[in-house]
Protein backbone atom coordinates (compact mmCIF):
# COMPACT_ATOMS: atom_id res chain seq x y z
CA UNK A 1 0.00 0.00 0.00
CA UNK A 2 2.46 2.24 1.02
CA UNK A 3 4.76 1.32 -2.55
CA UNK A 4 1.31 2.01 -4.08
CA UNK A 5 1.12 5.90 -2.54
CA UNK A 6 4.76 6.51 -3.17
CA UNK A 7 4.06 5.96 -7.08
CA UNK A 8 1.07 8.12 -6.94
CA UNK A 9 3.35 10.93 -5.54
CA UNK A 10 6.13 10.55 -7.97
CA UNK A 11 3.62 10.90 -10.76
CA UNK A 12 2.57 13.66 -9.29
CA UNK A 13 6.14 15.02 -9.35
CA UNK A 14 6.86 14.14 -12.73
CA UNK A 15 3.84 15.90 -14.16
CA UNK A 16 5.00 19.06 -12.38
CA UNK A 17 6.01 22.15 -14.25
CA UNK A 18 9.72 21.30 -15.17
CA UNK A 19 11.26 24.63 -14.19
CA UNK A 20 14.33 23.88 -11.53
CA UNK A 21 14.14 25.71 -8.45
CA UNK A 22 18.46 26.44 -7.68
CA UNK A 23 18.99 26.21 -4.04
CA UNK A 24 21.54 29.17 -3.89
CA UNK A 25 21.70 29.70 -0.05
CA UNK A 26 23.54 26.57 1.04
CA UNK A 27 27.09 27.30 0.68
CA UNK A 28 28.20 28.02 5.01
CA UNK A 29 28.30 25.06 7.37
CA UNK A 30 30.16 24.70 10.97
CA UNK A 31 31.54 21.45 12.74
CA UNK A 32 34.16 20.32 14.68
CA UNK A 33 36.64 22.38 12.37
CA UNK A 34 34.99 25.90 12.92
CA UNK A 35 32.78 27.75 10.12
CA UNK A 36 33.49 26.79 6.83
CA UNK A 37 32.17 29.41 3.45
CA UNK A 38 31.88 29.78 0.14
CA UNK A 39 32.73 33.32 -0.56
CA UNK A 40 31.82 35.79 -3.02
CA UNK A 41 34.80 35.13 -5.02
CA UNK A 42 34.53 31.50 -4.87
CA UNK A 43 37.20 30.75 -2.01
CA UNK A 44 36.00 28.16 0.61
CA UNK A 45 37.58 29.58 4.09
CA UNK A 46 37.79 27.80 7.26
CA UNK A 47 37.65 30.02 10.44
CA UNK A 48 38.39 28.17 14.10
CA UNK A 49 37.48 31.31 16.52
CA UNK A 50 40.84 32.83 16.18
CA UNK A 51 42.07 32.66 12.37
CA UNK A 52 41.08 31.77 8.77
CA UNK A 53 42.51 29.89 6.20
CA UNK A 54 42.06 28.86 2.97
CA UNK A 55 41.48 25.32 1.79
CA UNK A 56 42.71 25.48 -2.54
CA UNK A 57 39.86 22.94 -4.60
CA UNK A 58 37.72 23.22 -6.99
CA UNK A 59 35.20 25.73 -5.44
CA UNK A 60 33.46 28.48 -7.00
CA UNK A 61 30.92 31.01 -6.17
CA UNK A 62 27.50 29.84 -5.20
CA UNK A 63 28.69 25.99 -4.46
CA UNK A 64 27.56 24.21 -1.81
CA UNK A 65 28.82 22.81 1.66
CA UNK A 66 27.83 20.64 4.18
CA UNK A 67 29.15 19.16 7.13
CA UNK A 68 29.54 15.58 7.25
CA UNK A 69 31.09 13.02 10.07
CA UNK A 70 32.27 9.95 7.89
CA UNK A 71 33.07 7.96 10.81
CA UNK A 72 30.57 8.94 13.49
CA UNK A 73 33.45 9.81 15.91
CA UNK A 74 32.86 13.87 16.04
CA UNK A 75 35.65 14.66 13.36
CA UNK A 76 33.85 16.37 11.07
CA UNK A 77 34.42 16.71 7.04
CA UNK A 78 33.10 19.15 4.12
CA UNK A 79 31.19 17.95 1.59
CA UNK A 80 31.37 20.32 -1.51
CA UNK A 81 29.34 20.01 -4.73
CA UNK A 82 31.62 21.62 -7.80
CA UNK A 83 29.01 23.78 -10.32
CA UNK A 84 31.87 23.50 -12.02
CA UNK A 85 32.52 20.04 -12.23
CA UNK A 86 29.30 18.83 -11.53
CA UNK A 87 30.67 16.84 -9.22
CA UNK A 88 30.64 15.67 -5.18
CA UNK A 89 33.88 15.91 -3.14
CA UNK A 90 34.63 15.05 0.43
CA UNK A 91 37.36 16.70 1.92
CA UNK A 92 39.24 16.07 5.17
CA UNK A 93 39.15 19.73 6.25
CA UNK A 94 41.86 19.38 9.10
CA UNK A 95 44.74 17.28 6.98
CA UNK A 96 44.23 19.93 4.22
CA UNK A 97 45.12 22.69 6.78
CA UNK A 98 48.00 20.29 7.74
CA UNK A 99 49.32 19.85 4.80
CA UNK A 100 48.29 22.97 2.24
CA UNK A 101 47.00 20.95 0.05
CA UNK A 102 43.19 19.36 -0.96
CA UNK A 103 43.16 16.47 0.72
CA UNK A 104 39.99 14.22 -0.57
CA UNK A 105 39.00 11.80 0.34
CA UNK A 106 36.16 11.10 -2.23
CA UNK A 107 34.91 12.42 -5.34
CA UNK A 108 32.56 11.38 -7.92
CA UNK A 109 32.26 13.56 -11.23
CA UNK A 110 30.38 10.55 -12.98
CA UNK A 111 26.93 11.29 -11.82
CA UNK A 112 26.30 14.97 -13.24
CA UNK A 113 25.57 16.04 -9.73
CA UNK A 114 23.48 18.97 -8.75
CA UNK A 115 22.26 18.98 -5.66
CA UNK A 116 22.83 17.16 -1.94
CA UNK A 117 22.03 17.02 1.68
CA UNK A 118 23.99 15.11 4.15
CA UNK A 119 21.68 11.54 5.97
CA UNK A 120 21.57 11.58 9.53
CA UNK A 121 24.81 9.64 10.72
CA UNK A 122 24.58 6.39 13.24
CA UNK A 123 20.52 5.44 12.45
CA UNK A 124 19.36 2.28 11.96
CA UNK A 125 18.72 2.78 8.81
CA UNK A 126 21.31 4.96 7.14
CA UNK A 127 24.92 4.37 7.23
CA UNK A 128 27.05 7.30 9.55
CA UNK A 129 28.00 10.19 7.27
CA UNK A 130 25.97 9.38 4.13
CA UNK A 131 25.02 11.68 1.56
CA UNK A 132 22.21 12.12 -0.52
CA UNK A 133 22.91 13.53 -3.65
CA UNK A 134 20.26 14.78 -7.01
CA UNK A 135 21.69 14.85 -10.68
CA UNK A 136 20.50 16.53 -13.59
CA UNK A 137 18.68 14.03 -15.21
CA UNK A 138 16.63 13.85 -11.87
CA UNK A 139 18.15 10.83 -10.10
CA UNK A 140 18.94 10.45 -7.10
CA UNK A 141 21.80 8.42 -5.39
CA UNK A 142 22.78 7.64 -1.49
CA UNK A 143 26.70 8.05 -1.15
CA UNK A 144 28.50 6.74 1.85
CA UNK A 145 32.66 5.90 2.31
CA UNK A 146 31.55 1.68 2.17
CA UNK A 147 29.67 2.52 -1.02
CA UNK A 148 32.59 4.15 -3.04
CA UNK A 149 33.62 2.56 -6.25
CA UNK A 150 30.85 -0.05 -5.82
CA UNK A 151 28.60 2.23 -7.46
CA UNK A 152 26.14 4.34 -5.47
CA UNK A 153 22.68 2.60 -4.51
CA UNK A 154 19.86 4.29 -6.23
CA UNK A 155 16.73 5.97 -4.80
CA UNK A 156 13.86 5.69 -6.52
CA UNK A 157 12.17 8.89 -7.88
CA UNK A 158 12.27 11.69 -10.59
CA UNK A 159 13.98 15.01 -8.20
CA UNK A 160 15.32 17.74 -9.76
CA UNK A 161 17.01 18.97 -6.52
CA UNK A 162 17.45 17.41 -3.31
CA UNK A 163 17.17 19.92 -0.60
CA UNK A 164 19.68 21.31 1.83
CA UNK A 165 17.68 20.20 4.77
CA UNK A 166 17.54 16.60 6.78
CA UNK A 167 14.93 15.23 8.90
CA UNK A 168 16.27 13.63 12.28
CA UNK A 169 13.04 11.57 12.93
CA UNK A 170 12.04 10.18 16.03
CA UNK A 171 10.72 7.23 13.42
CA UNK A 172 13.05 5.48 11.11
CA UNK A 173 15.39 8.61 9.23
CA UNK A 174 13.71 10.42 6.67
CA UNK A 175 15.05 13.38 4.86
CA UNK A 176 13.41 16.46 2.67
CA UNK A 177 13.44 16.96 -0.63
CA UNK A 178 12.82 19.52 -3.18
CA UNK A 179 11.05 18.91 -6.79
CA UNK A 180 9.63 21.29 -9.26
CA UNK A 181 9.37 23.67 -6.10
CA UNK A 182 7.37 20.86 -4.00
CA UNK A 183 8.41 19.60 -0.52
CA UNK A 184 8.41 15.64 -0.19
CA UNK A 185 9.48 13.61 3.03
CA UNK A 186 11.38 10.44 2.18
CA UNK A 187 11.61 7.04 4.35
CA UNK A 188 14.31 5.17 3.05
CA UNK A 189 13.57 2.34 5.43
CA UNK A 190 9.94 2.27 4.28
CA UNK A 191 10.69 3.63 0.48
CA UNK A 192 7.53 6.23 0.65
CA UNK A 193 7.48 9.40 0.18
CA UNK A 194 5.02 12.04 1.58
CA UNK A 195 3.67 14.96 0.04
CA UNK A 196 4.31 18.05 2.97
CA UNK A 197 3.88 21.39 0.70
CA UNK A 198 2.08 21.97 -2.81
CA UNK A 199 2.54 25.01 -5.41
CA UNK A 200 4.74 27.11 -3.64
CA UNK A 201 8.04 27.23 -5.57
CA UNK A 202 10.12 26.14 -2.22
CA UNK A 203 13.89 26.63 -2.81
CA UNK A 204 15.27 25.44 0.49
CA UNK A 205 14.41 23.18 3.45
CA UNK A 206 16.14 22.92 6.90
CA UNK A 207 15.45 20.72 9.56
CA UNK A 208 12.89 21.89 12.36
CA UNK A 209 15.39 22.16 15.32
CA UNK A 210 12.23 24.71 17.01
CA UNK A 211 11.17 23.67 20.37
CA UNK A 212 9.09 20.54 19.66
CA UNK A 213 4.73 21.74 20.22
CA UNK A 214 4.17 17.93 18.57
CA UNK A 215 5.50 14.53 18.44
CA UNK A 216 5.83 15.22 14.24
CA UNK A 217 8.98 16.30 13.28
CA UNK A 218 9.51 19.99 11.95
CA UNK A 219 10.12 21.24 8.34
CA UNK A 220 11.00 25.08 7.79
CA UNK A 221 10.83 25.89 4.34
CA UNK A 222 11.83 28.83 2.25
CA UNK A 223 9.89 29.73 -0.64
CA UNK A 224 9.80 32.65 -3.67
CA UNK A 225 7.84 34.98 -1.38
CA UNK A 226 7.14 32.99 2.50
CA UNK A 227 8.79 31.39 4.68
CA UNK A 228 6.81 28.00 6.34
CA UNK A 229 6.76 26.01 9.24
CA UNK A 230 5.35 22.34 8.30
CA UNK A 231 4.04 20.11 10.78
CA UNK A 232 2.67 16.83 9.41
CA UNK A 233 0.15 17.86 6.38
CA UNK A 234 -0.19 21.35 7.47
CA UNK A 235 1.30 24.69 7.29
CA UNK A 236 1.71 28.00 8.70
CA UNK A 237 2.94 31.27 6.99
CA UNK A 238 6.26 33.78 9.19
CA UNK A 239 5.18 36.42 6.91
CA UNK A 240 8.57 37.02 5.37
CA UNK A 241 10.53 35.68 2.05
CA UNK A 242 13.92 34.54 2.89
CA UNK A 243 16.74 33.47 0.48
CA UNK A 244 18.92 31.74 3.81
CA UNK A 245 17.94 30.56 7.14
CA UNK A 246 19.17 28.48 10.29
CA UNK A 247 18.48 28.21 13.93
CA UNK A 248 18.95 28.77 17.07
CA UNK A 249 21.27 26.79 19.67
CA UNK A 250 21.03 26.38 23.42
CA UNK A 251 18.24 27.72 25.73
CA UNK A 252 17.34 29.44 21.87
CA UNK A 253 16.29 26.68 19.70
CA UNK A 254 13.10 28.13 18.92
CA UNK A 255 14.18 30.96 16.81
CA UNK A 256 14.95 31.33 13.49
CA UNK A 257 17.56 33.27 11.97
CA UNK A 258 17.31 34.01 8.21
CA UNK A 259 18.56 36.14 5.57
CA UNK A 260 15.68 38.08 3.59
CA UNK A 261 15.08 38.81 0.07
CA UNK A 262 17.09 42.19 0.48
CA UNK A 263 20.43 40.66 2.41
CA UNK A 264 19.31 41.67 5.69
CA UNK A 265 19.65 39.83 8.98
CA UNK A 266 16.78 38.90 10.82
CA UNK A 267 15.41 36.78 13.62
CA UNK A 268 12.00 35.15 14.10
CA UNK A 269 10.69 34.04 17.76
CA UNK A 270 8.02 31.34 17.59
CA UNK A 271 6.97 32.76 20.92
CA UNK A 272 6.28 35.64 20.34
CA UNK A 273 5.28 35.06 16.22
CA UNK A 274 7.40 37.98 15.38
CA UNK A 275 10.36 38.97 13.35
CA UNK A 276 13.00 41.42 14.11
CA UNK A 277 16.19 42.96 11.82
CA UNK A 278 19.04 42.57 13.44
CA UNK A 279 22.58 44.74 12.61
CA UNK A 280 20.33 47.59 12.28
CA UNK A 281 19.34 46.53 9.27
CA UNK A 282 22.94 46.06 7.44
CA UNK A 283 22.18 44.70 4.33
CA UNK A 284 24.64 42.68 1.66
CA UNK A 285 24.24 39.11 3.72
CA UNK A 286 24.40 36.00 1.73
CA UNK A 287 24.44 33.21 4.21
CA UNK A 288 24.34 32.63 7.99
CA UNK A 289 25.24 29.84 10.07
CA UNK A 290 24.84 29.45 14.21
CA UNK A 291 27.68 28.20 16.59
CA UNK A 292 26.91 26.93 20.44
CA UNK A 293 29.39 28.41 22.91
CA UNK A 294 30.76 26.48 25.84
CA UNK A 295 28.53 28.79 28.17
CA UNK A 296 25.24 27.46 26.43
CA UNK A 297 24.78 30.76 24.67
CA UNK A 298 25.45 30.89 20.50
CA UNK A 299 27.05 33.10 18.09
CA UNK A 300 25.65 34.22 14.83
CA UNK A 301 28.15 33.95 11.82
CA UNK A 302 27.02 35.41 8.85
CA UNK A 303 28.90 36.82 5.29
CA UNK A 304 28.58 38.96 2.61
CA UNK A 305 30.95 40.22 -0.21
CA UNK A 306 33.18 41.58 2.42
CA UNK A 307 34.33 38.92 4.65
CA UNK A 308 33.01 36.27 7.91
CA UNK A 309 31.07 38.41 10.74
CA UNK A 310 30.36 37.59 13.79
CA UNK A 311 27.20 38.63 15.05
CA UNK A 312 26.23 39.00 18.71
CA UNK A 313 22.71 36.68 19.86
CA UNK A 314 20.52 40.13 20.61
CA UNK A 315 21.89 40.97 16.79
CA UNK A 316 23.02 44.51 17.74
CA UNK A 317 26.65 44.43 17.25
CA UNK A 318 28.36 42.32 14.00
CA UNK A 319 32.22 42.47 13.88
CA UNK A 320 34.40 41.93 10.68
CA UNK A 321 35.90 38.70 11.93
CA UNK A 322 37.44 37.42 8.58
CA UNK A 323 38.15 40.62 5.60
CA UNK A 324 40.80 38.95 4.41
CA UNK A 325 38.39 37.50 0.92
CA UNK A 326 37.73 41.14 0.10
CA UNK A 327 40.22 43.95 0.74
CA UNK A 328 39.56 46.86 -1.73
CA UNK A 329 41.77 50.08 -2.28
CA UNK A 330 40.68 52.85 -4.73
CA UNK A 331 42.74 54.71 -6.88
CA UNK A 332 41.56 58.35 -7.75
CA UNK A 333 42.81 61.23 -10.56
CA UNK A 334 41.25 64.61 -9.55
CA UNK A 335 39.08 63.55 -7.21
CA UNK A 336 37.41 60.91 -8.59
CA UNK A 337 37.74 56.97 -8.64
CA UNK A 338 39.38 55.48 -11.45
CA UNK A 339 39.65 52.09 -10.36
CA UNK A 340 39.95 49.68 -7.80
CA UNK A 341 42.77 47.56 -7.00
CA UNK A 342 41.64 44.08 -5.49
CA UNK A 343 44.12 42.71 -2.49
CA UNK A 344 42.36 39.72 -1.14
CA UNK A 345 41.57 38.26 -4.39
CA UNK A 346 41.34 33.93 -4.47
CA UNK A 347 44.77 32.99 -6.31
CA UNK A 348 45.80 36.71 -7.16
CA UNK A 349 45.71 40.52 -6.95
CA UNK A 350 43.87 42.76 -9.28
CA UNK A 351 42.46 45.33 -10.05
CA UNK A 352 38.21 44.66 -9.74
CA UNK A 353 36.58 47.40 -11.37
CA UNK A 354 37.49 50.51 -13.55
CA UNK A 355 35.91 53.43 -14.41
CA UNK A 356 35.32 56.21 -17.54
CA UNK A 357 34.89 59.62 -16.41
CA UNK A 358 31.54 59.46 -16.59
CA UNK A 359 31.06 56.82 -13.88
CA UNK A 360 30.48 53.58 -16.00
CA UNK A 361 32.04 50.60 -14.48
CA UNK A 362 33.43 48.28 -17.66
CA UNK A 363 35.17 44.96 -15.97
CA UNK A 364 33.64 42.05 -14.85
CA UNK A 365 35.06 40.04 -12.01
CA UNK A 366 34.56 36.55 -11.92
CA UNK A 367 31.40 35.16 -13.92
CA UNK A 368 30.71 31.50 -13.59
CA UNK A 369 31.67 30.78 -17.01
CA UNK A 370 35.60 31.21 -16.29
CA UNK A 371 35.59 31.79 -12.47
CA UNK A 372 39.42 32.90 -12.84
CA UNK A 373 38.51 36.17 -15.18
CA UNK A 374 39.16 38.62 -12.30
CA UNK A 375 38.48 42.47 -13.72
CA UNK A 376 42.13 43.43 -15.27
CA UNK A 377 44.67 40.84 -14.26
CA UNK A 378 48.17 39.84 -14.74
CA UNK A 379 49.10 36.78 -14.82
CA UNK A 380 51.88 33.92 -16.25
CA UNK A 381 53.22 30.61 -16.11
CA UNK A 382 56.19 29.64 -14.28
CA UNK A 383 58.13 26.20 -14.41
CA UNK A 384 55.32 23.50 -13.89
CA UNK A 385 52.70 25.86 -13.00
CA UNK A 386 50.17 28.74 -14.05
CA UNK A 387 48.94 31.28 -12.36
CA UNK A 388 46.09 32.09 -14.77
CA UNK A 389 43.45 29.31 -14.05
CA UNK A 390 42.00 28.38 -10.68
CA UNK A 391 40.93 24.84 -10.99
CA UNK A 392 43.51 21.83 -10.31
CA UNK A 393 46.51 21.54 -7.97
CA UNK A 394 48.89 23.07 -10.65
CA UNK A 395 47.02 26.12 -10.44
CA UNK A 396 49.40 28.43 -7.92
CA UNK A 397 48.90 32.12 -6.35
CA UNK A 398 50.26 35.22 -5.99
CA UNK A 399 50.80 36.17 -2.63
CA UNK A 400 51.06 40.16 -1.78
CA UNK A 401 53.79 40.37 0.68
CA UNK A 402 53.57 44.86 0.69
CA UNK A 403 51.42 47.30 -0.62
CA UNK A 404 51.67 50.99 -0.44
CA UNK A 405 48.94 53.65 -1.74
CA UNK A 406 49.11 57.45 -2.28
CA UNK A 407 45.52 57.34 -3.40
CA UNK A 408 45.96 57.34 -6.61
CA UNK A 409 48.89 54.77 -7.46
CA UNK A 410 49.47 51.54 -5.45
CA UNK A 411 53.03 49.76 -5.22
CA UNK A 412 53.21 46.41 -4.27
CA UNK A 413 55.43 43.61 -3.73
CA UNK A 414 54.23 39.68 -4.40
CA UNK A 415 55.30 36.02 -4.18
CA UNK A 416 54.71 33.90 -6.80
CA UNK A 417 53.91 31.05 -5.18
CA UNK A 418 53.21 26.96 -5.70
CA UNK A 419 50.39 24.81 -4.38
CA UNK A 420 52.88 24.01 -1.62
CA UNK A 421 54.53 26.85 -0.55
CA UNK A 422 57.67 27.00 -2.30
CA UNK A 423 58.49 30.62 -3.77
CA UNK A 424 59.33 30.77 -7.27
CA UNK A 425 59.44 34.25 -8.23
CA UNK A 426 59.03 37.79 -6.94
CA UNK A 427 57.17 40.94 -8.55
CA UNK A 428 57.34 44.34 -7.96
CA UNK A 429 53.97 45.71 -9.43
CA UNK A 430 52.86 49.74 -9.36
CA UNK A 431 49.32 50.85 -10.34
CA UNK A 432 48.91 54.70 -11.09
CA UNK A 433 45.50 56.20 -11.67
CA UNK A 434 45.42 59.58 -13.73
CA UNK A 435 43.29 61.83 -15.85
CA UNK A 436 44.70 62.60 -19.78
CA UNK A 437 43.04 63.78 -22.53
CA UNK A 438 39.29 63.18 -21.17
CA UNK A 439 40.20 59.90 -20.28
CA UNK A 440 40.77 57.54 -17.41
CA UNK A 441 44.16 56.17 -17.43
CA UNK A 442 45.66 53.62 -15.35
CA UNK A 443 49.61 53.26 -16.15
CA UNK A 444 50.38 49.33 -15.46
CA UNK A 445 54.23 47.95 -14.67
CA UNK A 446 55.28 44.63 -13.34
CA UNK A 447 58.95 43.21 -12.85
CA UNK A 448 59.04 39.59 -12.51
CA UNK A 449 62.24 38.11 -10.94
CA UNK A 450 63.32 34.67 -9.80
CA UNK A 451 63.17 34.29 -6.17
CA UNK A 452 65.78 31.92 -5.53
CA UNK A 453 69.08 30.54 -6.86
CA UNK A 454 67.86 28.84 -9.99
CA UNK A 455 66.61 29.43 -13.47
CA UNK A 456 62.89 29.42 -13.91
CA UNK A 457 60.71 29.16 -17.08
CA UNK A 458 58.23 32.13 -18.15
CA UNK A 459 55.56 30.10 -20.22
CA UNK A 460 51.51 30.77 -21.17
CA UNK A 461 48.86 30.11 -23.32
CA UNK A 462 48.63 32.70 -26.41
CA UNK A 463 46.56 34.49 -23.66
CA UNK A 464 48.40 34.65 -20.76
CA UNK A 465 49.73 38.10 -19.74
CA UNK A 466 47.40 41.65 -19.48
CA UNK A 467 44.63 40.93 -19.87
CA UNK A 468 41.02 42.23 -19.05
CA UNK A 469 36.89 40.60 -18.97
CA UNK A 470 34.96 43.43 -19.91
CA UNK A 471 31.17 43.83 -18.61
CA UNK A 472 28.61 41.20 -19.84
CA UNK A 473 26.80 43.59 -21.85
CA UNK A 474 29.85 44.29 -24.14
CA UNK A 475 29.36 40.30 -24.86
CA UNK A 476 27.05 40.97 -28.24
CA UNK A 477 28.77 44.45 -28.97
CA UNK A 478 32.02 44.68 -28.91
CA UNK A 479 34.09 45.82 -31.74
CA UNK A 480 37.74 45.74 -31.94
CA UNK A 481 40.14 48.14 -33.77
CA UNK A 482 44.03 47.86 -33.27
CA UNK A 483 47.38 50.15 -34.21
CA UNK A 484 47.40 49.14 -37.86
CA UNK A 485 43.73 50.35 -37.89
CA UNK A 486 41.84 47.57 -38.38
CA UNK A 487 40.33 44.15 -36.91
CA UNK A 488 43.11 41.72 -37.91
CA UNK A 489 45.39 39.09 -37.11
CA UNK A 490 46.25 35.13 -36.77
CA UNK A 491 42.73 33.52 -35.90
CA UNK A 492 44.13 31.52 -32.94
CA UNK A 493 40.54 29.92 -32.10
CA UNK A 494 36.73 31.02 -33.16
CA UNK A 495 37.13 34.34 -32.95
CA UNK A 496 40.01 34.48 -31.05
CA UNK A 497 42.61 36.91 -32.52
CA UNK A 498 46.72 37.31 -31.92
CA UNK A 499 48.12 40.90 -33.50
CA UNK A 500 51.33 42.36 -32.78
CA UNK A 501 50.36 45.87 -32.27
CA UNK A 502 51.70 49.47 -30.60
CA UNK A 503 47.61 49.74 -29.02
CA UNK A 504 44.40 47.64 -29.38
CA UNK A 505 41.15 49.19 -28.30
CA UNK A 506 37.51 47.85 -27.64
CA UNK A 507 34.68 49.79 -28.26
CA UNK A 508 30.72 48.79 -27.00
CA UNK A 509 28.11 49.28 -24.66
CA UNK A 510 27.43 49.35 -20.78
CA UNK A 511 24.19 50.18 -19.68
CA UNK A 512 23.19 51.45 -22.89
CA UNK A 513 26.44 53.67 -22.57
CA UNK A 514 29.39 54.14 -24.93
CA UNK A 515 32.41 53.25 -23.69
CA UNK A 516 36.12 52.82 -25.10
CA UNK A 517 38.88 50.57 -23.52
CA UNK A 518 42.58 50.47 -24.85
CA UNK A 519 45.65 48.92 -23.89
CA UNK A 520 48.65 50.79 -25.02
CA UNK A 521 52.31 49.19 -25.35
CA UNK A 522 54.66 51.77 -22.99
CA UNK A 523 58.79 51.79 -23.26
CA UNK A 524 60.52 49.43 -21.14
CA UNK A 525 58.93 46.34 -22.27
CA UNK A 526 60.72 43.17 -22.20
CA UNK A 527 59.08 42.16 -25.83
CA UNK A 528 57.06 43.69 -27.52
CA UNK A 529 53.43 43.74 -27.33
CA UNK A 530 51.22 41.32 -28.93
CA UNK A 531 47.07 42.32 -28.63
CA UNK A 532 44.59 39.59 -27.96
CA UNK A 533 41.05 39.95 -28.64
CA UNK A 534 38.11 37.49 -28.14
CA UNK A 535 34.08 38.23 -28.61
CA UNK A 536 33.37 40.27 -31.70
CA UNK A 537 31.13 38.26 -33.57
CA UNK A 538 31.30 34.54 -31.81
CA UNK A 539 28.76 35.92 -29.13
CA UNK A 540 31.06 34.18 -26.50
CA UNK A 541 32.02 36.80 -23.98
CA UNK A 542 34.32 40.30 -24.54
CA UNK A 543 37.81 39.72 -23.66
CA UNK A 544 40.94 41.96 -24.49
CA UNK A 545 44.55 41.43 -23.55
CA UNK A 546 48.17 42.49 -24.21
CA UNK A 547 50.76 39.39 -24.26
CA UNK A 548 54.58 38.52 -25.27
CA UNK A 549 53.80 35.43 -27.24
CA UNK A 550 55.12 33.35 -24.49
CA UNK A 551 53.27 30.32 -26.01
CA UNK A 552 55.72 30.08 -29.09
CA UNK A 553 58.73 31.39 -27.30
CA UNK A 554 58.98 30.81 -23.17
CA UNK A 555 61.37 32.93 -21.27
CA UNK A 556 64.48 31.71 -19.72
CA UNK A 557 65.27 34.14 -16.40
CA UNK A 558 67.87 33.27 -14.92
CA UNK A 559 68.79 34.39 -10.97
CA UNK A 560 69.04 38.35 -11.48
CA UNK A 561 67.20 39.05 -14.60
CA UNK A 562 63.81 39.88 -14.73
CA UNK A 563 61.11 40.35 -16.86
CA UNK A 564 58.56 43.83 -17.50
CA UNK A 565 55.01 43.80 -18.50
CA UNK A 566 54.47 48.27 -18.89
CA UNK A 567 51.06 49.51 -20.64
CA UNK A 568 48.91 52.06 -20.42
CA UNK A 569 44.43 51.57 -20.23
CA UNK A 570 42.58 53.99 -21.23
CA UNK A 571 39.17 54.56 -20.65
CA UNK A 572 36.89 56.98 -22.22
CA UNK A 573 33.20 57.91 -22.43
CA UNK A 574 31.95 56.93 -26.23
CA UNK A 575 29.35 59.07 -27.04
Amino acid sequence: MKRIFSAFLLAIAMTAPAAAVENCCYNMASGSFGVAWIDSIGEIRVFDGQKSVRLNGFYERGDKIAVLDLDGDGRDTLAVISKNKKALYVIDVEKTIETGKTVILSADNGNNIKGFCTAPAGTAHEPKGSVIVSTYSGSSYMWNKDYDGKGWPAIPGDFSQVSSGMLKAKMPAQFAVVTHGDVYTYNPAWMVYSQKLMGRNVNSTICGNFAPLTKEDEIIAAAEDETYIIIGNKSDALGKAVKCMTVGNGPEKDVLIAVDKDGVLCRYDRTEKAWTTLCEGKAGFVSVVTVPNADGTYTIYATSEDGLFSVSTDGKSAKLVDGLSKTRIPLKADGKVVAQFQTGGLFKPYVEKLYTPGGVQVLLDSPFDHIHHHGLMYSMGINDYEFWGEYSDKCAYQVLTKVDSDGSSVKAELNWVTPNGEVLAKETREIAAASENGANVLNWKSVLTPAGDKAVKIWGRYYFGLGMRFAEEMNTNVKFTNSTGAHDGAIVRGDERLKDCQWINAVGTVGGKGVSVTIEEKEGNTRPMTGYSMGDGWNAFAYMGATMRVHENPIMLEPGQSITAAYKVIVKDNQ
